[in-house]
């Protein structure tokens, strides 16, 4: 069940995103000036962009804010060119530059991509090195138990050991932080 953020931490979301505004603001409107928009469009582009910014669940773990903005206001000034096209009338909408529904992540599902990679590395690395080698050898490598036993110099029965300590912690991690998306699972599996 998910629990709505305490007043201190919306509170610190709410100082980030202003943060970011400050800091950004003025460079988002030179960019899309360049693009032909007129100043006052561009302001409210750049203006929506950061209305988006509250929709993403963990603004402190957008790894690279400046690119996550820049291609955002990219994107807003895209479709409202597009809206603007079709309100005007000015001839047929040219096929390629719709934007067409796409099994691609948007900007939400890539940071939350990103912090489940960063969750699963750390529990990778949490491991002892040979039985983080052993898993990696095993699920990366495709390597047989006989053969990374005789890689690292152990028995086929020790390589059982350490793939099995290996999912048990892994799964043990992933299980602490929530539920699981099925990406994580596979890795497991």
């Amino acid at each position: 069940m998910a629990t709505e953020p305490d007043g201190n931490v919306q509170h610190q979301r709410k100082i980030l995103i202003n943060a970011l505004y400050r800091r950004y603001q003025r460079a988002l409107v030179r960019f899309l000036t360049r693009q032909r928009f007129s100043r006052e469009e561009a302001a409210d582009i750049v203006h929506d962009a950061y209305v988006r910014m509250h929709q993403v669940p963990d603004v402190a773990g957008i790894e690279y804010p400046q690119a996550f903005l820049y291609r955002l206001v990219s994107n807003l000034a895209r479709n409202d060119e597009k809206h603007r096209r079709y309100i005007r009338g000015q001839g047929t909408v040219d096929v390629q530059s719709v934007d067409v529904p796409t099994d691609a992540p948007g900007p939400h599902r890539l940071l939350q991509g990103q912090q489940e990679l960063a969750l699963v590395r750390q529990a990778f690395n949490e491991l002892s090195p040979k039985c983080r080698r052993a898993f990696a050898m095993h699920r990366f490598d495709g390597c047989s138990y006989a053969e990374i036993a005789r890689e690292l110099g152990v028995s086929v029965s020790m390589i059982e050991k350490y793939i099995s300590q290996a999912l048990t912690h892994l799964k043990g991690r992933l299980a602490v932080a929530g539920p699981q998306p099925e990406a994580r699972l596979r890795l497991l599996k």
